[in-house]
């Protein structure tokens, strides 16, 4: 399903690589037209976007068709593939990028928007840092990244690198979101693309990946707003899976402690998020042990009570008091 005609965008030039995003979504009508708004609107008009819909309501299909831009296309994944609980979000963008064929993919979550000079500044990143090669290793850069901001929650954006980025990203001190991401296919199908048991944390071993081979470009611009809906869907929201993700990426690599840590951290707060505090509290003091971390301490202290009530108002406190913070840096 295509929607016809096109109100703005043409094909792509000869001289500007064509750009590929691909978008996957289950049930996410409710706020998926901003994310395709933010891609289409995008001052770097060499792109196509792909929404795949892993879903079976009639509003997503519906609300793609409300669009009239010839760029968007549109697939929805059989079903016997996205009732198998092994496949997921990360199969569905696998699947994706294999419907595209720009020379650069790049990805957007249904509840994440981008900046509209996104891509541009990215595009651009890669082609600037590609005029020479890291003069040790003779690497490529494959990828562009940026910091995010949050719209709820940790208010936080982590800084990048540029060049080899192993052991930032292995230490966690980059944003490695999957919206953040502009990759040049050829990196991406040389990893083998996003690991399809993983549904949450595959963006960060992407990255990791990656970075093994091929070099990063930063672009220090917060360009991509975060989503963390958990009701709206957001997997990463879903404690019982990031458990199950955080046993793979453990097994799967060897992490220094404080990465560890924040991995553990990540799962407690997000099972007392769920208002599972009994659940989150064993993720906040293994993490604890592994590294003191203030916002895993402030956690652990309110989730005591037993209360998702008294949890949600003191983390609330503690991520505006991160945010006025962050302001005065």
């Amino acid at each position: 399903m295509t929607s016809a005609g096109s109100s703005r965008g043409s094909r792509p030039s000869l001289s500007e690589p064509t750009v590929s995003v691909v978008l996957p979504t289950y049930h996410r009508a409710d706020v998926l037209g901003d994310a395709v708004r933010s891609v289409l609107d995008q001052t770097y008009d060499d792109l196509e976007l792909l929404v795949v819909d892993d879903g079976e309501d009639e509003a997503t299909p519906d609300l793609i068709s409300s669009f009239d831009d010839d760029r968007l296309r549109y697939v929805r994944r059989d079903e016997s593939v996205r009732r198998d609980d092994a496949e997921g979000v990360s199969s569905a963008r696998n699947a994706g990028v294999r419907r595209t064929d720009g020379d650069l993919v790049a990805f957007v979550d249904s509840d994440d928007r981008w900046h509209s000079d996104k891509l541009r500044r990215q595009v651009r990143a890669l082609r600037e840092a590609n005029g020479g090669r890291d003069s040790d290793t003779g690497a490529e850069y494959g990828v562009a990244y940026t910091p995010v901001t949050k719209r709820e929650g940790e208010p936080r954006t982590r800084d990048g690198v540029s060049g080899d980025a192993t052991e930032a990203i292995r230490r966690l001190d980059v944003p490695t979101y999957t919206s953040t991401l502009l990759v040049r296919r050829e990196a991406f199908e040389s990893v083998g693309g996003f690991d399809k048991r993983l549904n949450c944390f595959e963006d960060w071993d992407l990255c990791l990946r990656l970075a093994r081979n091929w070099q990063f470009a930063y672009v220090d611009a917060p360009l991509v707003v975060k989503g963390t809906d958990a009701e709206a869907g957001n997997v990463s929201g879903d404690p019982d899976r990031l458990a199950d993700a955080l046993d793979r990426i453990f097994e799967s690599h060897d992490l220094p402690p404080a990465a560890r840590a924040q991995f553990l951290a990540d799962a407690g707060k997000t099972y007392c998020e769920a208002g599972r505090l009994d659940e989150g509290r064993p993720y906040l003091r293994r993490a604890l042990e592994l590294e003191f971390r203030p916002n895993a301490a402030a956690a652990l202290l309110f989730s005591l009570p037993g209360s998702p009530g008294v949890f949600d108002v003191g983390m609330d406190s503690v991520y505006e008091a991160e945010q006025w913070l962050s302001r005065l840096r």
